[in-house]
């Protein structure tokens, strides 16, 4: 029986003290809505503050750190750095939360022993920094010129005869920014003397040797290049920049690549001028005019590289630097020209531009080596309309052809591969239908103006006063030529003025539009879009 009430007594105890235990942690929990007596950061008395009020005093903490100057040293050198040129914040969150936590953790006994804790000694909440690292890392670059160096990435080296060898990578060196961070911190958090000892560490190429050769490029696999006009400078030079945008370019296996993504926009911040450009058919100045060359000279040495196309369209209008049916436009965010690299090694392209040529040349492993060859063809020839307009400057029934009309086409290219000379496998390219230009005739709509008659003067009655004298009479002098007008019977009008005669034939209201509309693109092409 003895058992058995000792046995109840703990029952009896357990169950008040667990619920006071649970109640209690509840309890606590329900009153954090104010940071407990005795919590501070950085000097900062956080007591009997809501969150929201920490948070502002936390926030004046920040503006004032962030003013502070901080001396990195590295042997005899040194360099002032602001936190604010850093981007230097404070966890003001989670600071917040580790204050409102304090003396609030675990069960009711340890609460307890916690704000104990709390009334004699305060608790000190430890400070969580953050800082920018992309910023960090860039102005203390900026700071250390001189003392690290930068690493030179391996890369292939190409002769004048097309032979490729392996330009090795070297080491540079840098700041150790993981470790800079690290004594940032605490020089905030442990309020040390605002100074830090940078360590220099190695910094070896993104491309290493190895890897250049392991991507097994040895030769040239194609090439391609065409002709402009130097004397043009505002397209030369877009022609420049965007070929440079492809120079020593790396292609993986199984990549495609947008020309559109490699190059950029064409805008103005980006180094482009105006220069003649296709829009609607017609050539008008443009930004980034002459990249529509860059493009096509690319497909073409692609092409002959026996790689994949994927996506290309041709102009609206025929251009003149490569046969018809092989040229490749592009607009930004509208016409992609794209290729993928479907060979088994990487591919390495080099662009140059100079004397007036434009030109690519891609290289990769020669054991892949295709003999190709592109044609392509007219397939139809598209008679240009004939547009009318009025002009009221021109005399009426005068016509003035204003524009000269050319021909449309419609184009085909196929791929040739060979073996030996003999054809392995023909791929057909494309269909380009290229719209014809129209005929251009101003018809004048100015009325002529006829010039008016004199009427004739009867003789002189006898007794008229203020008779005339001297040969003259009340018309003026009678030695004068009168302008008339005779219609002759051909539907002449000739007019006399003085002794001249000019005879001109009255036409016959002509059409104001006689096949006046230019044919639209099929398939690849597209008319209505600004191209270069």
């Amino acid at each position: 029986m003895k058992s058995t009430r000792v046995v109840y007594c703990i029952l009896i105890v357990v169950a008040l003290i667990t619920p006071l235990v649970l109640l209690g942690s509840g309890f606590f929990s329900s009153a954090s809505e104010k940071v407990l007596p005795g919590v501070e950061v950085m000097g900062i008395d956080l007591g009997n503050l809501s969150k929201s009020e920490g948070m502002v005093k936390l926030a004046e903490l920040e503006k004032n750190l962030r003013a502070t100057k901080v001396t990195l040293c590295y042997r005899d050198q040194s360099w002032p750095l602001l936190l604010n040129e850093i981007g230097f914040e404070l966890d003001e969150e989670a600071i917040m939360d580790a204050a409102l936590h304090a003396g609030r953790e675990g069960n009711l006994i340890r609460q307890w022993r916690d704000r104990q804790q709390l009334k004699q000694n305060g608790k000190v909440i430890s400070v969580a920094v953050n800082f920018d690292q992309d910023r960090l890392s860039q102005r203390t670059k900026e700071l250390t010129r001189g003392v690290t160096v930068e690493p030179i990435d391996a890369n292939f080296l190409v002769d004048g005869n097309d032979a490729v060898s392996v330009r090795p990578g070297k080491d540079g060196t840098g700041i150790d920014i993981e470790k800079l961070t690290s004594d940032l911190t605490s020089v905030i958090v442990e309020a040390k003397k605002p100074e830090v000892e940078l360590t220099v560490i190695t910094v070896p190429p993104a491309r290493s040797t190895e890897m250049i050769r392991s991507m097994g490029i040895n030769g040239l696999l194609a090439g391609y290049s065409t002709w402009f006009d130097a004397g043009k400078v505002s397209r030369t030079y877009n022609i420049s920049v965007a070929a440079r945008a492809f120079d020593e370019q790396l292609i993986r296996p199984g990549h495609e690549v947008s020309f559109n993504k490699v190059v950029g926009p064409r805008s103005s911040e980006a180094g482009y001028k105006n220069a003649p450009v296709i829009v609607n058919n017609e050539i008008v100045e443009g930004l980034g005019g002459g990249v529509c060359q860059v493009s096509t000279t690319l497909y073409n040495c692609v092409l002959l590289a026996g790689l994949e196309i994927v996506e290309r369209y041709n102009h609206s209008l025929p251009v003149s630097y490569v046969p018809i049916g092989r040229d490749a436009t592009v607009v930004y965010d509208e016409l992609d020209f794209r290729f993928r690299n479907n060979t088994e090694n990487y591919i390495y392209i080099k662009s140059f531009v100079a004397g007036g040529q434009i030109g690519f040349k891609i290289y990769g492993n020669t054991a892949y080596k295709k003999d190709v060859r592109v044609n392509s063809w007219v397939t139809q020839e598209i008679e240009p309309g004939v547009v009318y307009e009025n002009d009221p400057n021109l005399r009426k029934g005068e016509q003035v052809v204003k524009q000269e009309g050319a021909k449309g086409f419609k184009a085909s290219a196929e791929r040739l591969f060979l073996s030996n000379g003999v054809v392995e496998k023909r791929e057909y390219l494309s269909s380009s239908e290229y719209s014809p230009v129209n005929k251009v005739i101003a018809v004048g709509t100015m009325e002529q103006v006829l010039p008016q008659i004199a009427p004739s003067t009867p003789p002189p009655a006898a007794g008229w006063p203020n008779k005339p004298v001297g040969g003259q009479n009340s018309l003026g002098n009678i030695n004068q030529p009168v302008d008339s007008v005779n219609i002759g019977n051909n539907g002449e009008t000739s007019s006399v003025t003085g002794n001249q005669t000019v005879n001109q034939a009255i036409p016959t209201k002509p059409p104001t539009n006689q096949g006046g509309t230019s044919g639209s693109g099929t398939g690849a092409s597209r008319g209505s879009v600004r191209v270069q």
